[in-house]
């Protein structure tokens, strides 16, 4: 069907960073306290109508702006956000299927947004 039902995800303790987000001061960002996510979602020209090519997330919590980790599993190619080169490198070190990649990637993404 049309629907990619893996799609493609950036989860910090899933790519390697264990300490990234949980309960207590021990980690990144603190679950127990409040937080505010902020996604961007970044085109090929910088413009609200071009391709989709970058999805980034920072945090800010207790005044101060957390960077998303890195998804250090990866290695060299990877990164702290979505672009359609990290979903390949990540669907192969994981063994998936790259269903995201087949229905278009980002591209196809940011136009369904754009409906």
């Amino acid at each position: 069907g049309v629907c990619d039902k893996d799609g493609c995800d950036f989860n910090s303790y899933r790519l390697g960073d264990r300490g990234f987000y949980g309960l207590g001061d021990g980690f990144q960002i603190d679950t127990a306290r409040p937080v505010t996510v902020v996604t961007q979602f970044l085109t090929a020209d910088g413009t609200d109508s071009g391709a989709l090519t970058e999805i980034r997330r920072f945090y800010m919590q207790d005044g101060a702006i957390v960077p998303n980790s890195n998804a250090s599993i990866l290695g060299a190619r990877g990164r702290s956000s979505i672009t359609d080169d990290t979903c390949r490198v990540q669907k192969s070190a994981f063994g998936d299927t790259n269903d995201f990649d087949k229905k278009g990637g980002l591209t196809r993404m940011g136009e369904a947004l754009d409906r």
